[in-house]
């Protein structure tokens, strides 16, 4: 379309044309209860097909009313809502700033996304159902995923669940349904902190950047 899409600090989500005119915005604040979070942290939009997708912790009304992490699909050309989900449980770090990505895995385009509640979720794309869900951390999720194939690299900076350490960079099987933190982990690297900036593949060697600007590149 050539158009830009950006989601301020102020919770608007909009629309410009080539030419820098507004086509069309949202009040995510007022029109979802958008909680805004300390330091300016706000989620990117995405674009994927017709579809503009952002995410945020909300607490609005309704079946909304709860706060949870949330993902709302709009209309690119419009900025109709086509859909919102609700894949995760209670927050655990109210604010996050991770951008999901979508991917093809087994011909399914999937929304795969870290939440604010630890987990990493996988959506229909196209319809914001749930597929599988890996936990992760037990605070909010900040990093990006990176997909390769049917792989999911996921990184964290936060207390693990099953050791007392902090920090982990795990694969993922992302072929699965339902909870598959027990049965698609295909292999991880604990007390490697890296919370914040999220990694980058490049022939098969992952690269990731630790909590205490470290570069590590694991094979």
């Amino acid at each position: 379309t050539g158009n830009l899409y950006t989601h301020g600090v102020g919770g608007l989500l909009t629309c410009f044309d080539r030419k820098g005119r507004i086509l069309w915005q949202r009040s995510l604040t007022e029109e979802f209860g958008r909680i805004s979070g300390y330091g300016g942290r706000t989620h990117s939009p995405i674009v994927d097909e017709d579809l503009v997708i952002i995410s945020f912790s909300n607490s609005g009304w309704g079946d909304q009313s709860v706060p949870r992490h949330r993902y709302f699909a709009f209309n690119k050309l419009t900025g109709a809502l086509a859909w919102v989900a609700t894949p995760g449980g209670k927050p655990e770090t109210i604010t996050t700033q991770a951008t999901p990505v979508t991917a093809v895995i087994n011909g399914q385009r999937l929304l795969i996304a870290p939440n604010a509640d630890g987990w990493i979720h996988a959506m229909q794309a196209r319809t914001g159902e749930k597929v599988w869900s890996f936990h992760l951390s037990k605070q909010g999720l900040n990093t990006s995923v990176v997909v390769e194939g049917t792989r999911v690299y996921a990184t964290s900076g936060d207390e693990n669940l099953d050791e007392a350490t902090k920090g982990r960079v795990v694969c993922i099987d992302g072929t699965g349904k339902g909870d598959v933190t027990k049965t698609h982990e295909i292999w991880r690297a604990s007390e490697l902190e890296a919370g914040f900036s999220s990694p980058l593949l490049v022939d098969s060697r992952l690269y990731v950047l630790d909590d205490s600007a470290n570069l590590c590149a694991l094979a």
